[in-house]
């Protein structure tokens, strides 16, 4: 979903194009500011996974010294962060930050988690900690109207049982929830992101999935020459 790019370098353009949700924004390059904007800049439910406190995806990272003046800002909406996509792309924008700072972009990432998985994800991936932000309850992603995927519901108790639930959920990462009010939500999110996972009321997911399997010669690289080692 591209909604306003500017592009410094080819090489960033290249990137930018793989993303899933992403938006490159200046502050001074708006004579008015779209309603899009307008959401992302006044968005209540972002949060540091720092101090847990509010915060603004539009402030400047503490960690860049460029001008706030000449400063642009590329905003990128993941999904969980324990989801792989979130890693496959994380991995490609850390390796391009040097040229988005060169370039005077601000690096943003929005995810869905909380304090812990944003640690984890962070160290897993390498990006600094002070470029990330967290939207726990997916707030701003419903506000942009960003695709939430199939909405499937579970069968009542009668069809599928608690029992059930716990007995999959027990094969799946994060165990079974500690609450019975927990049960259900957990479950039904897990059956929604497999379906996903499987292209159900998500057109080109499973493409780009059996893409990661086969390989395509076509698609851009991964790796730069000097990231390969013989």
């Amino acid at each position: 979903m591209m909604l306003r790019m500017v592009t410094p370098a080819s090489a960033i353009a290249s990137l930018v194009t793989l993303l899933p949700f992403f938006l490159v924004s200046s502050v001074h390059s708006f004579s008015s500011p779209s309603p899009t904007y307008n959401k992302i800049a006044s968005a209540t439910s972002i949060l540091s996974p720092i101090t847990g406190e509010p915060t603004s995806l539009l402030q400047p990272n503490s960690n860049d010294d460029a001008p706030i003046t000449n400063k642009k800002t590329l905003v990128v909406f993941l999904p969980q962060l324990g989801e792989f996509d979130s890693f496959e792309y994380c991995e490609q924008l850390h390796a391009a930050q040097p040229a988005l700072q060169s370039n005077g972009i601000d690096l943003k990432l929005v995810g869905i988690g909380d304090a812990t998985s944003a640690q984890r994800f962070c160290s897993f991936t390498g990006i600094d900690i002070r470029s990330l932000s967290l939207d726990p309850t997916a707030r701003l992603y419903q506000d942009l109207e960003l695709y939430p995927g199939p909405a499937f519901s579970l069968p009542n108790r009668d069809i599928v049982s608690d029992d059930l639930l716990k007995f999959v959920l027990k094969s799946l990462p994060g165990a079974v929830p500690e609450t019975t009010e927990e049960l259900r939500p957990v479950a039904t999110a897990w059956w929604n992101y497999l379906a996903m996972c499987a292209g159900i009321g998500a057109p080109g997911t499973l493409r780009e999935i059996l893409r990661g399997y086969f390989g395509d010669v076509a698609g851009p690289g991964r790796f730069g020459g000097e990231g390969i080692g013989v």
